[in-house]
């Protein structure tokens, strides 16, 4: 095998261990803490706090890049996830424990991803190799999203309705995958360190400052789309007589898993050509008023409540498309900023505060005035890149 065939061996199966647990910390815990007995601001509120590993990293990051190096950090959290993955399977019967488990995991979570990047960052890759990272990171998605929630599912099915059984195959299965990655990157991760020049280790080139206009942005431009994306997974699998779309975890799978993943890969891809193409100012405005659509469809699907699969189906791919497209706005301005990595914290603090204060307001109003009350604060949306186009 030459040298480039391995690497993309090695950097494929590192950016879909990358994926995978994310998925499990913001998407299948509110599934499961939703089958556990939680109420629905309960799982909210315990998943919103898996964010501070995110929102704390500018502090702790620096620590990850200078003791052990990135190889023995990957390896070793890789270690502890699968062990953390075993833990959960005992422990689903103890709320407490389970959640503490779960927010330990979210830190390993963090940390193997630093490590990750970082690794990948001192290796000589070819032009293709970004593509690999990016292809295996949202195929990580569609597993997690899709495959794992199948099988949940299906396990459910076979066992009648035996929830917690279908949990603990699934966390085994995953404390196993993960211990053969382990192995797998044992062999596979390169031991030699090559050091990149002074001029590629740099930030990328800032041309937007860190203003009050660009703080806003940061904190503001999607607040309101990610407290609808942690409600969105409640509500389509939530029953009808409680406002939902009653949902399958093999529906969920597909719908969110297949058909959403798909539609915000494409998203994201038209509108990364698109400010390519036209520029950031031009595109600022027509993005920033997609990125508004989401919230509408919600309101529709929570005032029809459609039980045929295709009709929510094509209602998740516009509102992922529609999605997609705008958040790749917000990710072309983080990754021109000045203090990159303060600003990645920005963003975790966004996603925070909004899956935290989602779970009490969702108790009290109930999905469909929820939809309304975040069609209506989507003016946050509108006044940040105001803001941003005032400051700059």
């Amino acid at each position: 095998m030459d040298g480039q065939g391995r690497t993309t061996m090695w950097l494929s199966s590192l950016y879909f261990a990358k994926g995978l647990p994310r998925v499990v910390v913001f998407v299948i815990a509110l599934l499961l803490f939703r089958q556990m007995g939680f109420r629905v601001g309960e799982a909210l509120c315990a998943v919103s706090l898996f964010y501070l590993p995110w929102v704390l990293k500018v502090w702790w990051k620096p620590f990850v890049d200078t003791t052990l190096t990135y190889r023995h950090w990957i390896l070793t959290t890789q270690l502890l996830i699968s062990l953390t993955f075993a833990l959960l399977a005992f422990s689903l019967s103890m709320r407490w424990l389970m959640w503490t488990l779960l927010a330990g995991l979210s830190w390993l979570i963090a940390m193997h991803n630093v490590a990750a990047d970082g690794f990948a960052r001192l290796r000589p890759l070819a032009s293709h190799h970004s593509v690999v990272q990016e292809l295996f990171r949202k195929f990580s998605m569609v597993v997690g999203q899709g495959m794992l929630l199948v099988l949940v599912g299906n396990i459910q099915v076979f066992y009648r309705r035996d929830m917690l059984y279908s949990w603990r195959v699934l966390f085994y299965l995953l404390s196993g995958f993960y211990l053969f990655l382990l192995i797998w990157h044992v062999w596979m991760l390169p031991r030699r360190r090559k050091a990149l020049s002074k001029k590629q280790e740099q930030d990328p080139t800032p041309f937007y400052q860190a203003y009050l206009g660009g703080i806003l942005f940061l904190l503001c431009y999607a607040f309101v789309q990610g407290m609808v994306a942690k409600v969105s997974v409640l509500f389509l699998m939530d029953t009808y007589s409680a406002g939902g779309l009653g949902l399958s975890p093999q529906e969920f799978g597909f719908v969110m898993g297949l058909v959403g993943i798909t539609a915000l890969t494409v998203g994201g891809l038209l509108g990364t050509k698109a400010i390519a193409r036209f520029g950031f100012a031009r595109c600022l405005w027509p993005m920033t008023v997609i990125m508004l659509i989401p919230c509408a469809v919600y309101v529709a699907l929570s005032y029809w409540q459609p039980r045929e699969l295709y009709v929510v189906s094509f209602s998740v791919l516009a509102e992922q498309l529609s999605y997609g497209f705008g958040f790749a706005l917000y990710l072309s301005f983080l990754n021109h900023t000045a203090h990159r990595e303060k600003g990645k914290s920005l963003m975790a603090l966004s996603l925070l505060i909004g899956c935290l204060v989602s779970g009490p307001l969702l108790q009290l109003m109930g999905y469909n005035a929820f939809f309304v009350m975040s069609l209506i604060l989507s003016v946050l949306t509108l006044l940040s890149s105001a803001t941003l186009r005032t400051a700059s």
